[in-house]
């Protein structure tokens, strides 16, 4: 998978999430691609809370104190129904910074004013004016620590491995691609014979009337 870290709202305020780009399969151990069958590849609730536990696991670990968490997180997890309008969005976030400079309005030696969307209101464009050290304190928490990366990839996807395993994935996708498309054939040209209901009636071709016949036999 890819994971793209994101920390901040339209008005800059911390907001810590990760979006996760999870492609529709995975390779066994044979090297084959397992593509899914259902859909999806995790219960929503299942996913909510073994990310919940190996979250508070991990930071445990790292002895950070943790204060009172709520029992159940929430796990936003859907079906990519646009995949190449999905690309898009999550691309922005891989480049641009907290805040495009088309977004200020006017500035000054004291005060930033700056347009955002709020979301809670019906995506509604408002303006929000900070002083200059609450302004500069908001943009600086979105400047990662050293050693922090915005960008990583995982599974099939790693810088390690994605060279090799990506074109055999490619090629058994084609591979099956090309062998649904001849089984679609198969199917739309072969019917069940009306009559004998045993038979199988094959298309041959297409034969025009007389009429239509006569027609470009005249016309050429």
């Amino acid at each position: 998978m890819t994971c793209v870290l994101h920390t901040w709202g339209q008005n800059l305020s911390q907001h810590i999430h990760v979006h996760c780009l999870i492609p529709a399969g995975s390779l066994n151990r044979q090297s084959q691609w397992q593509p899914i069958t259902k859909g999806y590849l995790y219960p929503v609730k299942a996913l909510s809370t073994v990310f919940r536990g190996k979250m508070i696991a991990a930071l445990k670990a790292q002895s950070i104190a943790l204060p009172s968490l709520p029992a159940t997180w929430c796990v936003y997890s859907k079906a990519c129904v646009y995949p190449h309008q999905l690309l898009h969005y999550l691309a922005r976030y891989t480049r641009k910074g907290a805040l495009s400079e088309s977004r200020l309005v006017n500035y000054n030696a004291s005060r930033v004013r700056f347009r955002y969307k709020d979301y809670r209101d019906n995506n509604k464009t408002k303006f929000m004016t900070l002083s200059m050290d609450e302004f500069i304190r908001r943009y600086l928490q979105h400047v990662l620590p050293k050693g922090f990366m915005r960008i990583r990839h995982y599974g099939f996807l790693a810088n390690a491995c994605r060279n090799k395993r990506i074109p055999l994935i490619r090629a058994q996708c084609r591979d099956l691609t090309d062998k649904i498309a001849m089984d679609n054939v198969e199917t739309k040209l072969h019917w069940v014979c009306s009559h004998c209901h045993q038979g199988q009636l094959i298309f041959v071709a297409i034969v025009l009337p007389l009429t239509q016949q006569i027609r470009g036999l005249d016309s050429s």
